[in-house]
């Protein structure tokens, strides 16, 4: 077995240390550094840690500058991203990054463009992916079991009161979550978006201050999504990764509350078998950056590939804003 690769962590408030379990617990990593402003979440990484070899900053420059690492986790609101993620690659990090890039289009451009710059790798955390039922889907959009996709129905409801930074943003659902959906979107038509036509707006009994619902037009070449999210359902909530039906000819490739399938148009359903994965979700992310260092090669969602996700993101937020549809 290959010696552990070393991780500095940037970020441990909630979601942060639930990312710390993940790499504490790894067979192939080695935390060694924490970095958080915040004394207290600092307390928490060290409660869940026990090891008096990890060093605490409350700055990252110094940590990157002090800490000897294979590369830097950032666990940080988005408007962080961009400053934190050049730091680490001008102190020879690679760079393993929660979504999405960065909080606006011109931060994600230009993290992008730098990191063109640097040998070190930036990859951004696209979980979703990697989850055995999402495996499932992705197999049968591959083996055409209904013929080509060429139409979607994608709906997103959750009711999530998160407080904090979250419930400040103006389009909350599109600039903190859709990025999964879009990516999922590409991934499973192996397609980028061509145009966005997004309408959003915030239901009276909303706690978020700005738009927590969304509807948008995307057409994924010849493939026309109809997409719709709420953060503030008042009725049944989907999963994470919502409820969608993917139409071919033949029939309909679905995923209904995490269960995929086929639905016919004579009524029968037909379960879709589920792969065994070894790693899957947020473990099969971080796997894959440490295997993209071990042999030498982009990650899956590197960072060129992850700026085509985002741009759904800002031309749904331009869409939103201009009342038209957006070309990309």
């Amino acid at each position: 077995m290959s010696e552990k690769k070393k991780v500095i962590q940037v970020g441990t408030g909630g979601f942060g240390l639930s990312w710390l379990d993940i790499l504490h617990t790894h067979s192939e990593l080695e935390v060694v550094a924490i970095v958080d402003i915040d004394s207290n979440n600092q307390k928490k990484a060290k409660e869940i840690l026990q090891n008096s070899k990890v060093q605490y900053f409350s700055g990252y420059n110094q940590a990157f500058k002090q800490v000897n690492a294979a590369f830097a986790v950032i666990v940080t609101p988005p408007q962080t991203h961009k400053e934190i993620a050049i730091s680490a690659l001008e102190n020879d990090l690679h760079v393993f990054m929660e979504k999405p890039i960065a909080h606006s289009k011109e931060d994600a451009i230009t993290l992008t463009e730098i990191s063109k710059n640097y040998s070190k790798r930036v990859m951004i955390s696209q979980n979703y992916r990697y989850r055995p039922e999402i495996q499932a889907i992705k197999n049968a959009v591959c083996e055409q079991l209904v013929g080509p996709i060429e139409y979607v129905e994608w709906n997103f409801r959750k009711a999530t009161k998160f407080g904090g930074w979250r419930d400040h943003y103006e389009e909350i659902v599109i600039e903190d979550m859709s990025i999964h959906h879009f990516d999922l979107m590409r991934y499973l038509f192996k397609k980028n978006a061509k145009s966005v036509y997004a309408k959003s707006m915030r239901p009276s009994w909303s706690w978020f201050k700005g738009n927590p619902a969304v509807s948008a037009t995307i057409m994924f070449g010849d493939i026309l999504v109809n997409y719709f999210a709420s953060w503030v359902t008042s009725g049944p909530e989907t999963s994470w990764n919502g409820d969608f039906m993917l139409y071919g000819e033949g029939g309909v490739i679905a995923l209904i509350n995490d269960q995929p399938c086929i639905l016919k148009s004579d009524g029968t359903k037909e379960q879709l078998p589920v792969p065994e994965m070894k790693d899957a979700d947020r473990v099969y992310s971080i796997s894959e950056m440490i295997l993209a260092i071990d042999e030498e090669r982009m990650p899956l969602t590197d960072i060129s590939d992850n700026i085509h996700s985002f741009q759904i993101i800002s031309a749904s937020l331009e869409s939103i804003e201009k009342k038209t549809e957006i070309p990309l």
